[in-house]
């Protein structure tokens, strides 16, 4: 997050978002969540608050792993999405996303839970939200070519061509063939000789 983006937000999000980042290096995962969790609980659009309070989820499981907490966290997940995609398909879109948040919390590293997130998101007209959860996607599995190509053209959709080119060629890396993935790379060779340069970045 650009420190002008950040300097915009109130304070108290502005400092549970810092501290969190901290405790994030610090490998403080547990203090993190809940300062990130404060963070959306007074802004439910920050994106990167949502993505580094994934990732703190993510990396505590990781770091403190317990077959039984795995298993049992699977299984939680699996329920509580089958519930949020009723909700999703209902309209009802916003507790649709509190209810995939709640699988992410019980199996972070479920790529699933994390596109249907996104797809939440998109559906609300909040791209660059999509794009933040999506980005642990690669992450968590860097062979996902449907995802790769998916952020491509969501970063295209948003003018960084820069990030678009790279996850097309990060789709063609795992998929060869990938014909979508390579027409978005001609696409974007046709708007830097447009504009001359991928000024935007």
């Amino acid at each position: 997050m650009d420190d002008a983006a950040l300097n915009n937000l109130p304070v108290q999000i502005r400092d549970y978002y810092n501290k969190g980042v901290e405790a994030v290096k610090r490998g403080n995962f547990g203090y993190a969540i809940e300062l990130f969790s404060s963070a959306l609980a007074l802004k439910q659009d920050f994106a990167e608050a949502r993505f580094y309070l994934w990732l703190s989820l993510w990396e505590q499981q990781k770091h403190h792993p317990n077959i039984m907490k795995l298993i049992i966290g699977k299984i939680s997940a699996f329920l509580t999405m089958m519930g949020a995609y009723s909700l999703q398909k209902s309209g009802k879109t916003w507790e649709a996303i509190y209810q995939f948040e709640k699988a992410m919390r019980a199996d972070p590293a479920n790529t699933a839970i994390l596109n249907a997130i996104a797809d939440c998101f998109l559906s609300e007209g909040q791209t660059l939200n999509a794009i933040k959860i999506l980005e642990g996607v690669p992450m968590i599995d860097n062979n996902d070519s449907k995802t790769l190509k998916k952020l491509a053209g969501l970063y295209k959709s948003v003018e960084n061509y820069e990030k678009a080119r790279a996850f097309y060629q990060a789709t063609l890396q795992v998929n060869p063939n990938d014909m979508d993935a390579e027409h978005g790379i001609k696409e974007l060779d046709a708007i830097k000789t447009i504009k001359g340069t991928f000024d935007n970045q």
